[in-house]
């Protein structure tokens, strides 16, 4: 377990001692321990949670691991005309997705309309190398929708570092796979059907096959409520305050690592598909593949023109 899910590593082309696990096991989670003291939001003694309780305007000093997930976090604020937006955690638990705890009605519009005006990263500022200033005492960060990728970059490093070529990283659904596994073969990953309620793994959409790349994968159909008879999911749109409501219900994006992808696909889960279609296309190395539903039971499929070479053949 890390980060409020599990994590996963594979190591292909080597043999171990039981010895040698052990001490890359103990190093990889000793990263992911690290990580969440960075990050996570439900520990309330986390570098996040410290900052979110800091209710100054003078700048803070945190680890430069957590300024440059910051510094990341800004850049796709900015690329993506604010689709992507780290200091929506006010709205994320007002909404029941969040530290808070679920909750099954939605809010009014006036406490929707009053917890959005605390919301918007041109609030945020990197000082120096590794200090945050808030310009308003109440801004909250969330980070979500891309420290999990942010943490598959860092055990990808402890592996490397620790002289392993062929590798596959996943936390929560993020991934990177680097070089072949035992048979030669490439790393395959698949992209789950977005059915409301499914299990992990139950119904694949498509299946990738991968090397020296990273993918991550936002969705709807995980995180949710339903009241009233509507669905409202766990991404919400920080422009307006509320779930976002579009047919997209499900975008994986590959990238370089892992963070971005992280990132990017949370982005383009706003923008909803053809907005994302134009931003993933703007991009170098960077593709992504687009499940839309069209009523409950079936799908429609759309990819950046050089998602092809990913796909296997089924």
């Amino acid at each position: 377990m890390t980060m409020g899910t599990t994590y996963q590593v594979k190591i292909a082309r080597v043999e171990l001692s039981d010895i040698q696990l052990h001490s890359i096991r103990t190093k990889v989670d000793s990263a992911l321990k690290e990580v969440n003291r960075q990050m996570s939001t439900y520990d309330p003694g986390s570098e996040i949670s410290r900052f979110n309780k800091y209710e100054e305007t003078a700048p803070l000093e945190v680890s430069r691991e957590f300024a440059d997930v910051v510094k990341m976090a800004l850049q796709i604020y900015e690329s993506s005309d604010h689709t992507f937006d780290i200091t929506v955690a006010p709205l994320v638990n007002l909404w029941g997705f969040g530290a808070d705890g679920n909750r099954i009605t939605p809010p009014t519009k006036m406490e929707i309309g009053k917890m959005i005006k605390n919301i918007g990263s041109h609030q945020l500022e990197i000082v120096g190398d590794r200090s945050l200033k808030k310009k308003i005492p109440q801004l909250q960060l969330d980070l979500g929708a891309i420290a999990k990728g942010y943490g598959v970059d860092v055990v990808t490093l402890v592996l490397r570092t620790n002289g392993f070529t062929s590798f596959m990283v996943e936390i929560g659904g993020e991934v990177y796979a680097q070089g072949a596994k035992d048979d030669g073969d490439l790393w395959r990953i698949g992209i789950d059907t977005p059915r409301l309620a499914s299990i992990p793994g139950e119904d694949l959409q498509a299946i990738l096959n991968l090397r020296d790349v990273a993918v991550a994968t936002s969705g709807d159909y995980r995180n949710y409520f339903e009241y009233d008879g509507k669905v409202y999911s766990h991404t919400i749109n920080p422009k307006t305050g509320y779930p976002v409501e579009h047919n997209l219900a499900s975008v994986t994006v590959i990238a370089s690592n892992c963070m971005e992808a992280d990132g990017l696909a949370t982005a383009v889960m706003v923008m909803g598909k053809d907005a994302g279609m134009r931003y993933i296309e703007s991009m170098n190395d960077t593709e992504a593949y687009f499940i839309v539903r069209k009523d409950k039971t079936t799908y429609e499929t759309f990819q950046t023109a050089g998602f092809d070479k990913y796909l296997q053949n089924q």
